[in-house]
C-alpha cells in the first residue's frame, strides 16, 4: 500500500487504549470481571449494554454492578476498579512514539481526534492536558452513545469535522472495533500491530499494518505541500 493511497486524507483518528495509550495488563472491564466472577465475554457485553454508552460515575456504575448481579459485598471493590481507571485516564501513559508524531502530523496539517469506547465511569472531567495539547477532539463513546464498529460511532467524528469519509484515516490496534467498523463506512484504515501478531492477516478489509505509529510520518506528507502538487498537475 503506498502513500498515494491516503493522498486525499485530511484527518487521522486514532483508537487510545493499546494505540495512543499504554493499557493496564487487565484491561477495567477484565478487573470487573475477576471481581464478579464471570468471564470477561460476560464483562463485556455487560458494558457494552450501557456502561460504555452513558456518563455515570464510578461509584454510581459499581452500585449498579452489584445490584444487577445481586451482590451487594463486592460494591467496595468495584468502585476501587472503577476509580482507579479514572485515574488513569486523567493521566494517561502515552506509548513513546505517540508525542513527536502527533506533534509531526500537525505541523504538516491534519486534523487530529482520538476515538475510543470508554466506561462512563472512566470519562475525565477535564481533558487532560496532553490530549489538549496534540488532538483537536476526543471522542468517548459515554458521550456520542455509540460504540466501535458501530456506524454511529465514525459518523460523530464526520459531522464534528465537517469531512468525507474518503478525507479520514483511522488507525486502532483492534481488528473487529478499528480496522472493520472504519472500513465499514468507507474509512482509510490502519492497523497497529504493536506486538508483532503472527498468524494470518484479516480478511475482512485491505489495511496498513504498522508496528509503530512513525510509520505515519512516511505516508501522510505535509498537507500544503500535497495540495500544492495536487493544483499543479490539475492546472
Amino acid at each position: 500500500m503506498s502513500g498515494r493511497t491516503w493522498s486525499g486524507v485530511r484527518a487521522v483518528c486514532f483508537d487510545m487504549g493499546g494505540t495512543l495509550v499504554r493499557p493496564e495488563p487487565v484491561a477495567t472491564t477484565g478487573q470487573v470481571a475477576e471481581v464478579l466472577g464471570i468471564s470477561l465475554e460476560e464483562a463485556r457485553a455487560l458494558m457494552g449494554k450501557g456502561a460504555k454508552r452513558r456518563l455515570v460515575s464510578p461509584h454510581d456504575l459499581a452500585h449498579e454492578i452489584a445490584a444487577d448481579f445481586e451482590r451487594p459485598a463486592v460494591t467496595g471493590a468495584l468502585t476501587e476498579v472503577l476509580e482507579r481507571a479514572r485515574r488513569r485516564a486523567e493521566d494517561p501513559q502515552l506509548y513513546p512514539d505517540v508525542p513527536d508524531t502527533l506533534a509531526a502530523l500537525r505541523t504538516r496539517g491534519f486534523a487530529l481526534y482520538a476515538m475510543t469506547n470508554a466506561l462512563g465511569s472512566s470519562v475525565p472531567e477535564q481533558e487532560p492536558a496532553v490530549f489538549r495539547e496534540l488532538l483537536d477532539s476526543v471522542f468517548y463513546s459515554a458521550r456520542t452513545g455509540a460504540i466501535k464498529p458501530e456506524p454511529e460511532a465514525f459518523a460523530a467524528v464526520q459531522q464534528a469535522s465537517g469531512l468525507r469519509p474518503q478525507e479520514l484515516l483511522h488507525v486502532g490496534d483492534s481488528v473487529n472495533a478499528d480496522v472493520r467498523g472504519a472500513s465499514a463506512v468507507g474509512w482509510h484504515t490502519a492497523w497497529v500491530d504493536r506486538h508483532h501478531t503472527t498468524g494470518p492477516l484479516m480478511s475482512a478489509a485491505p489495511t496498513l499494518r504498522l508496528h509503530s505509529l512513525n510509520t505515519l510520518l512516511l505516508l501522510l506528507p505535509a498537507r500544503a505541500a500535497a495540495e500544492a502538487i495536487t493544483s499543479e498537475v490539475a492546472g
